[in-house]
C-alpha cells in the first residue's frame, strides 16, 4: 500500500534523500562549474538595481527577520527581474502539489511548494515564513527532493534557495544515478554583501537552461 506524505514530514535531512532516492554528491570540482566559471560582469543598471535591493533590504531587515512574502517582494522578484527571466525566452510557473515517488518504502510524498521554476529547469525556493531564522543550508533536501520530480534525463536542472539572508544554489543531474552538488553560501545581510555575485550566477544559470 502506498501512503501519502508531506515532504518536510519525510524527507529531514540529505541524508534521508540520498537513502529514499538513490542520489549521491558528486566527486568533481568540475561538475558544477556553473556557479564559478563564465560568470557575466553586471552593466550599470544591473549594479544600480542591485545597490536599490539592498538599499530596501536593510530598511526593512533593521525591525527583524523578514518573512516569506517580504523576502518575494524585495528580493526575490527584482532578482528575476534584473536576471530577465520575467521577459521572453523565459517563462516562469509556480508548481504545487507536486509528488515525488519513492520506490523503498513504497511511499509517494506530496508537498505545496512555494516555488518558481523557471524554463522547467532552474528551480527558486524561498524559505518558508516564520522559520526565516533557519540557515538557508537547512532547506536544501526539500529543494533537491522537488527537483527530484521533474527529472530531464539528458540536461541538469538548477536550484537556489534563500531565506533572505543568504543564498544557496544547486545542480542536480539524472544521468544513470542522480548527482547533486552544492555552491557556498552567499550573504546579503552584511554591508559588504554578496548579491552581485548572487545575480551574475543567476544569469549565468540562466543561459544554462536555455541552451
Amino acid at each position: 500500500m502506498v501512503s501519502s506524505l508531506g515532504i518536510t514530514d519525510t524527507i529531514k535531512s540529505l541524508s534521508d534523500l540520498q537513502k529514499r532516492c538513490n542520489l549521491h554528491q558528486a566527486d568533481s570540482d568540475r561538475f558544477f562549474n556553473e556557479w564559478v566559471d563564465n560568470l557575466p560582469e553586471l552593466n550599470q543598471q544591473e549594479q544600480a538595481g542591485i545597490a536599490r535591493i539592498k538599499q530596501r533590504y536593510d530598511y526593512h531587515r533593521v525591525d527583524g527577520l523578514l518573512l516569506e512574502g517580504t523576502i518575494n517582494l524585495l528580493v526575490v522578484s527584482p532578482l528575476l527581474e534584473l536576471a530577465g527571466f520575467l521577459d521572453p525566452p523565459y517563462r516562469i510557473r509556480s508548481p504545487y502539489g507536486i509528488e515525488l515517488a519513492l520506490e523503498e518504502p513504497e511511499t509517494i510524498i506530496r508537498g505545496f511548494i512555494d516555488t518558481l521554476v523557471v524554463q522547467e529547469k532552474l528551480w527558486i525556493l524561498v524559505v518558508e515564513s516564520k522559520r526565516t531564522s533557519i540557515p538557508v543550508l537547512a532547506a536544501l533536501p526539500q529543494l533537491l527532493a522537488y527537483m527530484l520530480t521533474n527529472p530531464v534525463s539528458d540536461r541538469p536542472v538548477f536550484g537556489m534557495a534563500t531565506n533572505g539572508d543568504e543564498f544557496v544554489f544547486l545542480k542536480l543531474s539524472f544521468d544513470n544515478t542522480p548527482l547533486y552538488d552544492v555552491s557556498r553560501t552567499f550573504s546579503l545581510f552584511p554591508r559588504r554583501h554578496e548579491l552581485g555575485e548572487v545575480l551574475r550566477i543567476l544569469k549565468r544559470l540562466g543561459d544554462a537552461v536555455l541552451t
